[in-house]
């Protein structure tokens, strides 16, 4: 891969929408290119906290079942949480 192409496939590497092969070339071009790497450094220090949230795929199904799963762990927790303290309150 060209310097020239991997300054084109940035934008859409960052935004997650490239395929298996052109990630690989790229990568195989940050580990030549000290100017990419360099590059790639600077975006990722600069971008806010959530700025490639949906270039890792946090919409992704699986992600969203997972989210789904904790969500409802944390209210089974919770819910626990509430009938111990009225067991306890209960006891008094």
């Amino acid at each position: 891969m060209t310097h020239a192409e991997a300054e084109r496939l940035q934008q859409r590497y960052f935004q997650g929408k490239l395929d298996r092969a052109e990630t690989r070339e790229l990568h195989a071009h940050f580990k030549d290119c000290e100017l990419c790497r360099s590059r790639i450094r600077l975006r990722r220090a600069a971008a806010p906290a959530g700025a490639d949230a949906e270039g890792r795929g946090l919409s992704s199904p699986e992600t969203q079942r997972q989210i789904a799963r904790n969500r409802d762990l944390l209210i089974k927790i919770l819910l626990l949480g509430v009938a111990a303290w009225a067991v306890f309150k209960w006891k008094k």
